[in-house]
């Protein structure tokens, strides 16, 4: 009985441990998980990536793979934020 309370145990420690590091602030999406977390299709976001405006949200770009901030994407959601006391 001891060892089924303990491999329990371990299974629950091991599914806290995922969900804090998947809420945690400086976690890195790729654009497919970017996506996904925002509701935007992948599409949306690679074309945002290569217009000049810096309309799109800050990605981070080692060679080839992009990754974005999840504390990034939360802040660009953020600002684009049109609540009914908030002008346009």
């Amino acid at each position: 009985m001891q060892t089924a309370t303990t491999t329990k145990e371990k299974a629950a420690a091991k599914k806290s441990a995922a969900a804090k590091d998947s809420t945690d602030f400086g976690v890195y999406l790729t654009t497919v998980e970017a996506a996904r977390y925002l509701k935007l299709s992948r599409q949306f976001l690679e074309a945002a990536r290569y217009r000049a405006d810096g309309s799109g949200p800050a990605y981070i770009k080692l060679e080839r793979a992009v990754r974005y901030r999840r504390s990034v994407l939360d802040a660009w959601m953020t600002a684009h934020d049109h609540s009914p006391d908030k002008p346009l």
